[in-house]
């Protein structure tokens, strides 16, 4: 049975993966106005990178809650249940570090891109630096940042899972 957390973060997921296909139109819309048309748009771009970079940064905890992650069982499945048990555990706790190391640079990562304002009191993300000079990569940080926040928790909550017995 899923709990509300897990079909949270499935639906984030599902939600996001309609980006792929806006992505595909936004492409073929901008192939016909550049070779078509001679007039190429200058958002398809960093539009595509942001819709993608969303969903790809979502698909570790997605994976993780749905147990599609890969992983390299040769050895592993020929143990008994209690040593595999802990080879897995091991595998979460290395998770946990690495997340929870993850989390926190990309908190501070995340309040340097896009939690600035100037003297002023205006806010003045990380921009793209293109002709269209979004804020995509102040975004992109704020979303690595949630990223790795929901991985962490769906590791967690696997482990917690595991330490129950549930498998």
């Amino acid at each position: 049975m899923l709990r509300l957390f897990d079909r949270l973060i499935l639906a984030l997921g599902a939600a996001l993966s309609w980006g792929f296909l806006a992505i595909a139109l936004m492409m073929v819309y901008e192939i016909v106005m550049r070779y078509g048309f001679g007039r190429p748009t200058i958002w398809a771009h960093e539009i595509a990178g942001l819709l993608a970079g969303a969903a790809f940064i979502i698909g570790g905890a997605v994976c993780m809650v749905e147990g599609s992650h890969i992983r390299v069982t040769l050895l592993i499945d020929k143990l008994p249940p209690l040593p595999r048990r802990l080879f897995e555990g091991l595998g979460l706790l290395v998770g946990v570090i690495f997340l929870t190391g993850l989390a926190v640079a990309m908190w501070s990562i995340t309040q340097n891109s896009l939690l600035r304002f100037n003297a002023a009191g205006m806010w003045t993300p990380e921009r793209s630096g293109t002709s269209w000079n979004t804020p995509a990569p102040a975004f992109l940080k704020g979303m690595l940042l949630i990223g790795a926040v929901l991985f962490l928790l769906a590791v967690i909550r696997r482990g917690i899972d595991l330490m129950r017995g549930r498998d």
